[in-house]
């Protein structure tokens, strides 16, 4: 792992791979938790490089270890966006994230020369406030996106986002049995890391089949 210093903070770079993924975290979770940290690595098992950033908020968590509920998405989409700028990536790349980091992806990404987003569980509402959705922009998007989503996930279940119509270039793939954090229930196949493994899995498929990500190719900032 390398540590990229910034003036927006520190972010993590892992792996070597030929296509980026940039992931922000979850509203409660840094980019040091378990599930960033191992998701990160099961995306470089599968060729990618992986960068793992924190909004401003998150940072200050970590620092004074008092919990603080994340500030209005609007800052946190010019947080991305001027993190973006920084890193100033040259070859190909995806943004997204876990939870609210994937919503924020989602905003942004239109702006942003990111081939497409994704969402490790999307927050479709807020928990058992199923009238508030966060679906219109994702209606009138255009560039690709892929959501990752437990069947029972609080956030946005199968039953609920079916009825969504979502158009046809974000693509869905369902865990069966897991919540939003992909913890399984017991009739689930998978375990938190297989869930993990699999989606890993369903990101590079994607990236190949989707987006015609080339992964023989060298990222253009190592040239």
């Amino acid at each position: 792992m390398q540590i990229i210093e910034t003036r927006h903070g520190d972010v993590q770079r892992h792996g070597e791979g030929p296509v980026s993924v940039v992931l922000a975290h979850g509203s409660g979770i840094g980019m040091a938790h378990e599930f960033m940290q191992t998701m990160a690595a099961a995306l470089v098992a599968q060729n990618f490089s992986v960068y793992l950033f924190e909004f401003a908020y998150m940072q200050q968590i970590q620092k004074t270890g008092i919990k603080r509920p994340p500030p209005p998405v609007a800052r946190l989409e010019l947080e991305y966006l001027h993190l973006l700028q920084t890193l100033n990536l040259q070859g190909a790349y995806i943004i997204g994230g876990k939870s609210l980091g994937s919503r924020v992806a989602s905003l942004v990404v239109e702006r942003t020369d990111a081939l497409a987003w994704l969402a490790l569980g999307y927050p479709f509402h807020p928990q058992k406030k199923l009238g508030r959705l966060r679906v219109e922009h994702l209606l009138t998007s255009v560039k690709p996106g892929l959501i990752v989503q437990g069947t029972r996930d609080a956030l946005g279940s199968y039953d609920e986002v079916l009825g969504y119509a979502l158009p046809e270039h974000i693509d869905l793939h369902w865990l069966a049995h897991m919540d939003h954090s992909f913890k399984p229930y017991k009739a689930s196949p998978y375990s938190l890391l297989q869930a993990i493994e699999q989606s890993a899995i369903w990101i590079e498929q994607w990236c190949q089949n989707r987006l015609k990500c080339n992964f023989t190719e060298v990222p253009s900032d190592e040239i």
